[in-house]
């Protein structure tokens, strides 16, 4: 029997299924149930899709499997992993194809990298398919994997949070506190990162590029017995930035180079594939000069740290603009590095962007500091004061003000192009 038949073969033997949250993911695995599981009864469970805003939650309850949906905190709507019988399209894509996955997680770098795994493979003429949080449920592809395709799939601590299984080749990015309103500690949020590793078995491969590995893994059980952590590897192939194509980190290199050799890749086939790369929408984005002025649209920095990267990447930052959303990242020793660092005006908005704008007003004179009401008013002062290069890296997220990062990068790109005329 075929993995996809095991896989259907599973769910068959439930007469109701229940899908918790109509999303990306419970839009995919409804219409994956109307094609293999005719028999049995799909509730679904969500407040939105539902009539009965009071009780929406009821459906639960009749449900024999649950398939919980990422973006949903069981933590925020006081409710116990073990209430009820969760799964995740995650868990059970896993369990059946983990030996054909590279999967990839970490707080920062996954989309840049997974996209640059599967475009090496397919370099070197391999099978692959690219799926996850990068924006294509498993369930899309499971009909065309065949028994020699690399899977190469994106995960994000929400999708990975609860699991039971890990995939063959798991890599772990970075670590940086992050999505603290979704998780019950910062500790949470780091144990669901591990879950891609933690299951893995003797025969699995693990890659981390961790610079404090004790103070991460001294309570994480790692099985794998090929473990890389590629922190302080040197890079054997050169590879040149040019901020028009993208730039691509040398974390990211180093963990691309340990996969280069463990995959049997050849360098003529890895260099072909840096040489092509183009920066993904929204990280480190060339958007466009005006006047004399470049600016960069980096919308997914959500946290600090991102951003502090993304500064001494660039470097000739002269102007960079800040702000988002609140959800509880302490912003004072990213204070303190803007402080320190070569970027003359910071131009702040929304809620930490006030918060990034006071502690800053405190060392009067030492930055030139504006506060701006929305992105709209930020861009605008940025033109008026900006030299060389405009940064939009907000080290925070956008949902007070955006759907997600996306939507806030695309307004970006739609101001510098106004402001062009």
């Amino acid at each position: 029997m075929s993995k996809l038949q095991n896989f259907i073969s599973e769910l068959q033997n439930y007469n109701k299924i229940a899908i918790f949250g109509y999303g990306v993911e419970g839009k995919s695995f409804h219409a994956f149930a109307k094609k293999y599981l005719p028999n049995t009864e799909i509730i679904i469970v969500d407040k939105a899709y539902s009539s009965e805003d009071e009780n929406y939650l009821d459906g639960l309850r009749e449900a024999e499997l649950i398939i919980k949906s990422p973006g949903i905190s069981l933590h925020n709507l006081g409710i116990l992993y073990n209430d009820y019988n969760f799964t995740s399209i995650t868990e059970l894509f896993i369990k059946h194809f983990g030996s054909q996955i590279i999967g990839v997680t970490g707080t920062k770098g996954k989309s840049t990298l997974v996209t640059l795994i599967d475009s090496m493979l397919k370099n070197a003429d391999k099978k692959s398919l690219l799926c996850g949080n990068i924006g294509l449920p498993p369930l899309e592809i499971m009909e065309q994997i065949e028994d020699d395709t690399f899977v190469v799939m994106e995960l994000s601590s929400h999708q990975l949070h609860h699991i039971n299984y890990s995939p063959h080749i798991a890599v772990l990015t970075n670590l940086f506190a992050e999505h603290l309103d979704y998780y019950e500690s910062e500790d949470d949020y780091y144990h669901a990162k591990f879950n891609i590793f933690l299951h893995q078995r003797e025969n699995d491969i693990f890659i981390t590029n961790l610079p404090e590995q004790e103070k991460f893994f001294s309570k994480a059980d790692i099985k794998a017995k090929h473990f890389y952590n590629v922190h302080d590897k040197e890079l054997q192939i050169p590879y040149t930035f040019d901020i028009k194509q993208g730039y691509i980190h040398h974390a990211t290199l180093q963990i691309l180079e340990q996969l280069r050799e463990l995959l049997g890749v050849d360098e003529a086939t890895y260099t072909k594939t840096l040489r092509e790369f183009q920066t993904l929408p929204h990280r480190l984005e060339y958007v466009d000069e005006v006047d004399g002025v470049s600016y960069i649209n980096d919308s997914i920095a959500t946290i600090p740290e991102a951003t502090m990267e993304a500064v001494k990447i660039l470097k000739n930052v002269d102007t960079l603009i800040v702000g988002g959303y609140d959800r509880g990242v302490s912003y004072d020793a990213f204070v303190e590095q803007l402080l320190e660092s070569d970027v003359e005006k910071i131009i702040c908005f929304s809620d930490t962007g006030k918060q990034i704008y006071e502690k800053i007003e405190l060392h009067k004179g030492k930055k030139d500091i504006v506060y701006a009401q929305d992105l709209q008013e930020s861009v605008q002062k940025a033109a008026q004061i900006a030299n060389k290069r405009v940064l939009f890296s907000p080290a925070a997220s956008s949902f007070n003000s955006y759907k997600n990062f996306m939507e806030r990068g695309e307004h970006f790109r739609a101001l510098v192009t106004k402001i062009k005329g």
